[in-house]
C-alpha cells in the first residue's frame, strides 16, 4: 500500500512538474558582413531673411558725400549729397539696391579771367553766384545698383555690384548764366557711387553664414529620440549649395546634405563631425534616405507576446496556455525563441526558426520554426504530448508579423522630429512620404534592419 502511494505521488509530481530545458547555445555569427551603407542625400530648401545683414551693410556705408570743382573762368561747383537708407530688393538671381538721395549745389560763374599783374588768375568781371537746394528744399536724385550674390566655399557671401542707373529727379538749371548743372552732378555723383560699389561688395563679402550653418549642422547631427524606436543619428558628411534666388529681402537656396543615418537602440556618443567647406552642388529631389537600424530583441519579443499571449489550445486532451515569448538570441542566422506556457503543464521551451522577410508584402515570418534540440529532448522525456505539430503550426502562424503598421508609427514619429525649432530663429519642417523595410538580418544580440524612406525637408532662418 505504501509503495503504491509512493508511486502515485511520484507520478503526480512528474505530471505537474515544471518543464525547463537548458537554453540553446548562442554562437556569435562571424560570417555575416554588414552591407556597406548607401549614402543618403537630403535636399533641404533653405530660406534666409537677409534684412539684418543688409541693414548692417547699409549702416557701414557713408550717408553724406561732398566735393567741389573750382576754376577761375567758367562755372565752379560745390556740392553736398545725402543718401537715404539703401532699399534692397531681390529679383530672381539678382539683388537691386535703390538709393534715394538729396543734393545741394553752390555755383559761381566768371566770364573771363587773366593772370596779368598777378601770380594767380582772377576774374575780370563780377562773379555771378547761384545755387540749387540752398535756402529751399534739397533737390532729389535716385540711384540704382544691381548685384549677384553667391556663397563661397567658406560660407561667406561674395558679390559683384554695378551701378544700374542715376537720375536727378529735380534738375538744377541756372538761367542767369544758362547752365544745366544736372549732367555735371550726375557725373560727379556717379564717380562717388561707383566707389560705393566696392564698399557694398566689401560689406557683403564680410557677411559670414558659417555660424548659422554650423549651428544648423550641429542641431541636425544631434540624436533624435524616436520615443520607443531608438535614436536617429544622421552622421552628416558634406554639404552643397546651389545658386541663391531672391524675393524681396529673402534669399532662397537649396542645400544637399550627404549623410549615413542610423537608428540605434541607444545613442552612439560619437562626436559630431565639424561643418566642412561647401562642395560642388548636384541637384536632388526631396530626401532619399537609407537607414541602418540596430535594435535589441526586446521590441520583437513584445510584438510576438502580443500575438500569442493568452491563447489556449488543446493538445491530445491537455490544456496549453501561451503566456509570453522572448527572443533568446541568434546564431547561424536563426533566432532562438523562448516560449513560456501554463495549463496542464507549466514551464518554458525553446524553438528555433530562420526569419524570412518578404519586401513586397513587408511581412516577416518563421516558416521553418521547430523545437530546439534540447527542448525536444526534455519534452520527449516528460511531456511527449507537447511535442506536437499542432503547437508548431500555431506558433508558425502567430509569429507572422506585418511590419506596415509599425512603419506607419515610425513615420509619424519621424515626422514629429522633422518639424521642430532647431535653435532660436531656425525652424525645420519636413514630411516622410514613404518608409519601407528593405532587409532584416538577425545578429547574436540585436536585429539589423535596413529602412528606405522618401520625403522632403526644409529649413527657415529668420
Amino acid at each position: 500500500m505504501k509503495l503504491a502511494l509512493f508511486i502515485f505521488a511520484t507520478l503526480l509530481l512528474v505530471s505537474c512538474g515544471s518543464i525547463k530545458p537548458d537554453a540553446p547555445e548562442i554562437i556569435v555569427q562571424e560570417d555575416y558582413e554588414i552591407p556597406k551603407a548607401k549614402p543618403s542625400y537630403i535636399k533641404i530648401p533653405i530660406k534666409i531673411n537677409l534684412k539684418p545683414y543688409f541693414d548692417e551693410t547699409d549702416n557701414s556705408i557713408d550717408r553724406s558725400f561732398s566735393g567741389d570743382e573750382s576754376q577761375c573762368e567758367g562755372v565752379s561747383v560745390k556740392y553736398l549729397f545725402n543718401r537715404s537708407p539703401i532699399k534692397f530688393e531681390g529679383v530672381g538671381s539678382k539683388l537691386r539696391f535703390d538709393v534715394d538721395g538729396k543734393y545741394r549745389l553752390w555755383l559761381s560763374y566768371c566770364a573771363a579771367c587773366t593772370d596779368v599783374f598777378s601770380s594767380e588768375p582772377y576774374c575780370l568781371t563780377s562773379r555771378i553766384y547761384a545755387s540749387c537746394g540752398v535756402g529751399e528744399p534739397m533737390r532729389k536724385i535716385h540711384v540704382g545698383y544691381e548685384t549677384e550674390i553667391g556663397v563661397a566655399k567658406n560660407y561667406k557671401l561674395k558679390s559683384k555690384t554695378k551701378l544700374r542707373e542715376i537720375k536727378a529727379l529735380s534738375p538744377c538749371k541756372i538761367s542767369v548764366f544758362e547752365y544745366d548743372a544736372t549732367s555735371y552732378l550726375e557725373e560727379e555723383v556717379k564717380a562717388i557711387l561707383e566707389d560705393m560699389e566696392k564698399d557694398i561688395d566689401k560689406e557683403i563679402g564680410a557677411i559670414d553664414l558659417r555660424p548659422e550653418m554650423e549651428a544648423t549642422w550641429d542641431a541636425m547631427a544631434e540624436p533624435m529620440d524616436l520615443e520607443g524606436y531608438g535614436f536617429l543619428e544622421l552622421f552628416p558628411q558634406y554639404l552643397a549649395m546651389d545658386k541663391i534666388k531672391y524675393k524681396g529681402d529673402t534669399a532662397y537656396f537649396n542645400a544637399v546634405l550627404k549623410a549615413y543615418p542610423r537608428i540605434l537602440s541607444k545613442q552612439s556618443g560619437k562626436k559630431v563631425k565639424e561643418l566642412p567647406d561647401l562642395t560642388s552642388y548636384r541637384d536632388r529631389e526631396g530626401f532619399d534616405i537609407n537607414m541602418d537600424v540596430y535594435t535589441r530583441y526586446d521590441s520583437l519579443s513584445a510584438i510576438l507576446t502580443r500575438n500569442i499571449s493568452g491563447m489556449e489550445m488543446d493538445v491530445k486532451g491537455k490544456q496549453v496556455i501561451f503566456d509570453s515569448v522572448k527572443i533568446h538570441g541568434a546564431s547561424n542566422k536563426q533566432l532562438h525563441i523562448k516560449l513560456n506556457f501554463s495549463g496542464s503543464k507549466t514551464g518554458e521551451v525553446y524553438l528555433t526558426g530562420t526569419p524570412v522577410f518578404a519586401a513586397d508584402s513587408q511581412y516577416i515570418s518563421f516558416p521553418g520554426i521547430q523545437f530546439d534540440i534540447k527542448s525536444k529532448s526534455v519534452l520527449l522525456k516528460s511531456a511527449k504530448w507537447f511535442f506536437d505539430k499542432k503547437v508548431t503550426d500555431l506558433l508558425r502562424k502567430q509569429t507572422e508579423i506585418d511590419l506596415s503598421p509599425y512603419m506607419e508609427t515610425l513615420k509619424t514619429e519621424l515626422n514629429n522630429n522633422l518639424n521642430m525649432e532647431l535653435y532660436e530663429g531656425v525652424q525645420m519642417s519636413g514630411k516622410v512620404k514613404k518608409i519601407t523595410v528593405e532587409l532584416i538580418q538577425p545578429m547574436s544580440d540585436q536585429l539589423h534592419i535596413q529602412i528606405h524612406s522618401l520625403g522632403n525637408i526644409a529649413v527657415k532662418m529668420d
